[in-house]
Formats: C-alpha cells, structure tokens, sequence
C-alpha cells in the first residue's frame, strides 16, 4: 500500500535543498543529491567543481530535506543500540580526517555505512568541503 500523502503543498524539502536534487514534487535528480556525491560517485579523485560548491560543510551524505520537513517532528529515533550514533564519531574533526590512515579508517568505521565511501572518498570529500565552507565538516 503507498504511503499518505502528507505534503500538500508544503515544498520545504524541495525549497532547502542546496544542490536542486529536488526538481519538483516527488521528483529527484539523484546523481545531483549530495549522498550520490559524497557517497555513490566513485573512480573520481574530485569532485567536480561546480558540485563541490554546493554540499556545503556535509562531508558523508546529507539530510536537509529530512531536516525541514515537518512530518519529521514526529518521528522517534531508534531504540536499536546499533543504529546509535558512536561518540567518537559525532565530533570527528577534519585533522582526524586527513590524517586517519586505513587501518584507523577501517577501525573507526568497522560495521558502518561510512565504509561505502572509502578512506580515500572520504579525504576527496573533506578536499571538496574544504574548497566550499574553510575547513568544516557535518
């Protein structure tokens, strides 16, 4: 059965997102969306300029249409212990980043989505972020 549809004429969602990923009601642009960035563009050393600029300080995917949308007030965060956030990673800085070897890589995210990405996808995107905010990360 389809979900309900709760947006009406809300367009929030399509309104915040910084790469226009959002093309209209329902309709996504994925290979614009930053998670297809800074996660599913692989064998490029860079990100192409002109997209760089625009993801912001998100150094690993992206969740600003979720952010804004109002339905989200009422959702509940997991109770699952393994969907839980780890500390060391919630503050990760972009020296960790750039000076984090594989092993460490490996380590830190072992069981992680984050892994997608690889260690060197994961330096190519701080490079991107760098290039875009002065050095912050999300």
């Amino acid at each position: 059965e389809p979900a309900t549809d709760h947006c009406g004429t809300c367009t929030r969602c399509i309104d915040a997102c910084p790469t226009d990923a959002l093309t209209a009601p329902y309709q996504l642009d994925a290979t614009s969306c930053i998670p297809y960035l800074t996660i599913e563009l692989k064998h490029q050393h860079e990100i192409p300029l002109a997209q760089a600029s625009q993801i912001d300080s998100w150094l690993y995917g992206c969740d600003i249409c979720q952010e804004v949308c109002p339905w989200n007030r009422f959702s509940e965060g997991s109770l699952i212990e393994a969907f839980a956030p780890r500390p060391e990673n919630l503050t990760i800085t972009s020296e960790v980043v750039e000076a984090m070897t594989q092993e460490e890589f490996s380590a830190r995210f072992k069981g992680s989505p984050i892994k997608r990405t690889k260690l060197g996808g994961l330096k190519r995107n701080l490079r991107a972020v760098r290039q875009r905010s002065g050095g912050g990360v999300e």
